[in-house]
């Protein structure tokens, strides 16, 4: 169901656990909001009777809204399912909170049994009883505050009256009597169940302890009610409502949820013990019988006087004449007849007669055969038969009869019977491409004990399921059975190795093949490693999913020593000849005259120079002042020439200070 949308609305996202329907946590898709979706197994022998009673219990559930009830959002109905959509309960619920935090201090029990009465009286001043008050179907939500589920059971009283007598609801830990003798129910039911929830807030326990449900349910008809003072100490007053909550006969109970609410607000002001009605009282309460009116004794005057006793003629005169001899076999016969007679009547009005009604056996955990047999031997007849899967029967056994047992049954009168088909299989569905951890999740809570995973590397996100062993739709039982799945470990990664050393473009070109990509992300000198090669990488080694990045640093080689540059000043002479100064007979006049140009050549032999080289070339007219410069390292020398035509005019060696 997990990921699935129902009514076209709800995404169902987790499984939260079953009881009377399975119960899911969902997303609406519309509002945005979660929400709760409680699934109802409708009945599929009578689809038409139980749509009908759904649709009457949605109605009850309409009318009701108070901040102590759970609310109900939507409904729906499918070919198989009825839904139930109500609020998130953020929370525990009462059973969970009372295993944890028992004992609860007394204030803190009036406030959660005076919030649970409220919801209770809201739904009873609209007619409706819910039957199945127990700590599981109180919540607790963040702020603390009470909210009464599964309202959606009940039937409104004005459609249905009282529960059929042959209708038990309701945890037997918490049934009232006359639940457990199917007779019928009103308020004080819910009343009853609250007492019993009452003494467990109190004390951390249950007041009737049984190795089966059914002697549990005797123990609330029979026995009387635990004192909770062997218990805890608790004020009088609280122990009377206890009291009182929980009497046998509804008659002696509160009437109404009010009126606990009333005793719970004044119950420190009680100090005079509660003193429970007794059977014979109630028994004088019940019944109101005609006055007998008493036939007067006689007196002696009217008493019946003693029957004379007349001699026969034959006796007066039996001194005058022998007695003549009688025949004795009439009397014998007389006697006979009139002993056989009277053993007759005896038998006839001590004999049992067959009473009209059949007080029904318990038929639990029987097969059909041999309740079938049971019911002919009492003259009643098996109606019908429907079955239904339950863990806690074997299959082929009663779980229940209608009517259920101890109730009065008319001869030739019909018993239905639910029989269990077993622990009811589960319909493995596709989780293929889901999450493990949600797919193991919802099985384990399915009860499903051996559910495990074989992992391998895809292109999948890693815990996507990629395969299962058991094949969507496959019916099988949770308890033992192994579900395995294969499970992506995400993309396979890859090894590296260690660089360090490597000419940058060879490991660049080994990385990026595997899919790694290579940042360098500095240059550094190195007087070990070659300049271009790697010094370092990071991550240096293990494996790693392509695309990783891995970064390296660069060698620069080794590290130049200290320079120096030197600005020298050269004054290069222009060079002056005879021919230039003798042959003037035609320009005599020399400022007239322009100088010839003359090449120069500048030699450096420095860090960057070779002497034997020609560094700078320029051409001068007359003498000029010119820069060079040298860089020189530490230890070394530099030199310079200057040529004027060919001819060296200048030449020094430069030492580095």
């Amino acid at each position: 169901m997990i990921g699935k949308v129902v009514s076209e609305r709800y995404k169902i996202a987790k499984y939260l656990g079953g009881g009377m329907s399975s119960v899911y946590l969902a997303t609406d898709i519309i509002l945005n909001r979660e929400v709760v979706v409680k699934m109802i197994k409708a009945d599929p022998l009578d689809k038409e009777k139980s749509v009908r009673r759904f649709q009457r219990e949605v109605e009850s559930t309409i009318q009701l809204s108070h901040p102590n009830i759970v609310s109900v959002l939507d409904v729906d109905e499918t070919d198989e399912y009825h839904i139930l959509v109500t609020e998130v309960v953020h929370g525990p619920d009462l059973k969970e909170y009372i295993l944890k935090n028992s004992p609860l201090e007394i204030d803190e029990v009036i406030s959660i049994a005076m919030m649970t009465l409220r919801g209770i009286e809201h739904a009873h001043d609209r007619g409706i009883i819910h039957r199945d008050i127990k700590p599981q179907n109180i919540l607790l939500d963040k702020d603390g505050r009470v909210k009464i589920t599964d309202f959606g059971i009940a039937k409104a009283l004005s459609e249905t009256r009282m529960t059929e007598t042959n209708q038990v609801i309701g945890s037997v830990q918490y049934i009232s009597p006359e639940q457990a003798k199917g007779q019928n129910t009103d308020e004080r039911t819910d009343i009853y169940s609250f007492g019993v929830m009452l003494f467990e807030l109190l004390t951390g326990r249950l007041p009737y302890e049984a190795e089966t449900a059914v002697s549990v349910a005797l123990k609330h008809i029979s026995e009387p009610f635990p004192d909770i003072s062997d218990y805890r100490d608790i004020p009088v007053g609280l122990k009377n409502i206890i009291m009182k909550c929980t009497e046998k006969e509804p008659v002696n109970r509160y009437r109404h949820a009010d009126d606990v609410l009333s005793a719970l607000v004044y119950y420190k002001d009680i100090t005079d013990p509660y003193t429970p009605v007794k059977k014979e009282e109630q028994e004088k309460t019940m019944i109101t019988a005609a006055p007998v009116e008493k036939t007067p004794v006689p007196e002696e005057k009217n008493q019946a006087a003693p029957i004379p006793v007349h001699e026969s003629k034959g006796e007066q005169e039996a001194d005058k004449e022998p007695p003549k001899k009688r025949r004795k076999w009439p009397w014998v016969l007389f006697i006979l007849l009139f002993l056989l007679a009277a053993a007759a009547a005896v038998i006839y009005l001590l004999w049992p007669r067959q009473s009209p009604t059949v007080s029904l056996e318990n038929l639990q955990n029987r097969t059909v055969e041999e309740a079938e047999e049971y019911l002919m031997s009492e003259d009643l007849e098996a109606g019908n038969i429907s079955e239904t899967y339950d863990d806690n029967f074997e299959e082929g056994m009663i779980i229940e009869t209608t009517p259920v047992s101890g109730t009065e049954v008319e001869r030739g009168g019909t018993v239905d019977m639910l029989v269990s088909l077993g622990e009811e299989p589960y319909t493995m569905e596709n989780y293929v491409g889901e999450m493990y951890e949600d797919a193991s999740e919802e099985l384990e809570a399915a009860g499903f004990t051996n559910v495990g995973a074989e992992n391998e590397y895809s292109d999948e996100p890693p815990g996507t399921i990629l395969d299962q062993s058991v094949p969507e739709g496959e019916e099988l039982y949770p308890d033992g059975t192994p579900v395995r799945f294969t499970v992506s470990d995400g993309i396979e990664p890859v090894p590296i190795t260690n660089y360090v050393g490597t000419s940058l473009e060879a490991a660049r070109e080994e990385l990026e093949s595997r899919g790694f990509i290579v940042n360098v992300t500095t240059e550094v000198y190195s007087s070990e490693v070659p300049e271009g090669a790697i010094v370092s990488q990071d991550p240096s080694y293990g494996d790693f999913l392509p695309g990783s990045q891995i970064n390296v640093i660069v060698s620069l080689g080794e590290e130049p020593p200290d320079e120096t540059t030197y600005q020298i000043s050269l004054n290069i002479p222009y060079p002056e000849s005879e021919e230039k100064n003798s042959d003037s007979d035609e320009d005599e006049d020399k400022e007239d005259s322009e100088m010839e140009p003359v090449e120069v050549e500048i030699f450096i032999g420095d860090k960057d120079s070779d002497i034997k080289e020609v560094s700078e070339t320029l051409e001068i007219t007359e003498d000029t002042n010119h820069t060079i410069s040298l860089i020189l390292t530490e230890g070394e020398s530099g030199q310079y020439r200057v040529e004027v035509d060919g001819e060296e005019v200048i030449s020094e060696t430069v030492d580095k200070q």
